[in-house]
């Protein structure tokens, strides 16, 4: 008796398919599910989404180019590992971009999202003061969010959103740290009073700063705790 014929998903909205892989691959990626140096091939994910291989193979290709996953010629698609040189290069790019951001955020008067800001800083207070890292965490994207857009300048914030995804397996494990959590509430709660006073200097010296001190803390948790404990990196 053969084998049951697939029944494959209808292929009339290619890129409705390409997107549900995309995100399928990436969820899995910065999640874990898929540890770097692990490999994948487009039939196999083809198969566990009972989708064609070509809306896949667009999936893997896009996130190739950023920077999720490498190509190998006859073993398919290999996922990403971070050196320290990649955190150092991100973190180049997030200090000023981030700097910058924080800078135009102070010159927003719009009320609504002035509020919304204030709330999210309470909101990240109160998650500090129970110890609740997934609600800290989850109000610390909201709060950056608002800032970003505070700022008025999309394109810089998708960046930015760009390399946040691609450090975030490193990031979801960093907020638990004993400290951290208070420190980096302390340092957003004068950014936020500063971009709240409209002093676009201070606001972009106070960025610069948080992202320094975050750098510098995930360079000696990476040294020290991580890179000499694992085969492909992070």
């Amino acid at each position: 008796m053969g084998m049951p014929t697939r029944i494959l998903k209808p292929s009339g909205d290619t890129k409705s398919l390409q997107k549900e892989a995309y995100d399928f691959v990436k969820i899995k990626i910065m999640n874990r599910d898929l540890k770097p140096g692990q490999y994948i091939t487009d039939n196999r994910i083809a198969n566990e989404l009972n989708i064609s291989r070509t809306p896949v193979r667009e999936a893997l290709s896009l996130l190739e180019h950023q920077g999720f996953l490498i190509r190998q010629t006859g073993r398919g698609w290999r996922v990403y590992s971070l050196s320290l040189e990649d955190i150092h290069e991100i973190f180049d790019i997030k200090e000023t971009l981030e700097g910058m951001i924080a800078r135009w955020a102070a010159k927003c008067n719009d009320k609504e999202k002035r509020v919304s800001l204030k709330e999210a800083m309470k909101r990240m207070k109160q998650a500090n003061t129970a110890n609740n890292h997934e609600a800290w965490r989850q109000t610390d994207i909201e709060l950056h969010r608002i800032i970003f857009s505070m700022s008025g300048n999309e394109r810089a914030s998708r960046i930015i959103n760009d390399l946040n995804d691609q450090w975030y397996r490193v990031r979801i494990g960093l907020v638990a740290m004993q400290g951290r959590m208070e420190r980096s509430t302390f340092e957003h709660e004068g950014i936020v009073e500063t971009i709240l006073t409209g002093d676009g200097d201070e606001a972009e010296r106070q960025m610069r700063t948080h992202l320094i001190n975050l750098r510098h803390e995930l360079e000696r948790v990476l040294v020290n705790l991580v890179l000499p404990f694992v085969q492909y990196g992070i």
